[in-house]
């Protein structure tokens, strides 16, 4: 039943290709690719959290702690910083204090029950698009501190503290790298059903209780995004600025 699934969705990827092919686009290798690497790749999770739902919260604690070093460890690479054991070492403390403080959010309320079927995928969700944003602004205040030196040595020339100079860099890269999270914060539920409450709604979820989980994953991912990219520019603030 469910290769029978699988191969009536993949018929689509194969339209989708035949168009790209058509159309001269040169991606339909890609295309094939990354559908083939996806299938691998949540088949094998899925394994994965069979295994790690095993071992109670215990479990739930360490893939937590797993996809906040990974992140921590995609990003450092990406970034183009020296100092790369601070930078993963302040990374990796910021996706813990604020997955942290997500997870309270959800726990001491009782908002969702305290098992690794509901905290494995609501944290994971708060990392994967903290990371994104983080990314973001680090790219974006690395290059307007290269483009806009003389600016920053203006600041640094009338007396100011390296973190006054770099006061304003941060809150436009912050602005710039929030700005995908905020407008599908404020498209969900009109424009698009974000992934939560379609899985919730799936497995025959009450709406309005769908609705409630999927606005706090919301609110905790748009909060620890802003939060999250404030926190690692001023944690590395003096690297930033040498950058």
């Amino acid at each position: 039943m469910l290769l029978i699934e699988l191969t009536y969705a993949f018929l689509f990827v194969v339209l989708a290709v035949l168009i790209a092919y058509r159309e001269k686009l040169g991606i339909e290798k890609k295309v094939v690719y990354v559908s083939i690497l996806a299938l691998i790749q949540l088949f094998i999770l899925g394994f994965v959290l069979l295994y790690i739902f095993s071992f109670g919260m215990i479990g739930a604690f360490l893939m937590i702690f797993f996809m906040i070093t990974l992140a921590s460890y995609l990003i450092m690479r990406e970034i183009k910083l020296s100092h790369k054991s601070k930078l993963f070492i302040s990374l990796f403390l910021t996706f813990l204090a604020t997955t942290s403080v997500s997870l309270a959010i959800l726990i001491i309320p009782k908002v969702v029950k305290f098992e690794p079927i509901y905290v494995i995928p609501l944290m994971g969700m708060v990392i994967g698009n903290t990371m994104n944003t983080v990314h973001l602004a680090l790219d974006k205040i690395i290059d307007m501190v290269k483009s806009e030196r003389d600016i920053l040595w203006g600041y640094l020339a009338l007396g100011a503290t390296e973190i006054e100079a770099l006061r304003p860099f941060i809150k436009n890269a912050v602005r710039s790298a929030i700005i995908p999270q905020m407008n599908r914060t404020k498209s969900v539920g009109v424009i698009f059903i974000p992934g939560a409450m379609v899985g919730m709604l799936l497995s025959g979820a009450n709406p309005i209780y769908a609705a409630e989980i999927q606005i706090v994953i919301m609110w905790m991912i748009l909060s620890s995004s802003v939060i999250s990219s404030i926190l690692i520019c001023y944690l590395m603030y003096k690297e930033i600025i040498r950058a």
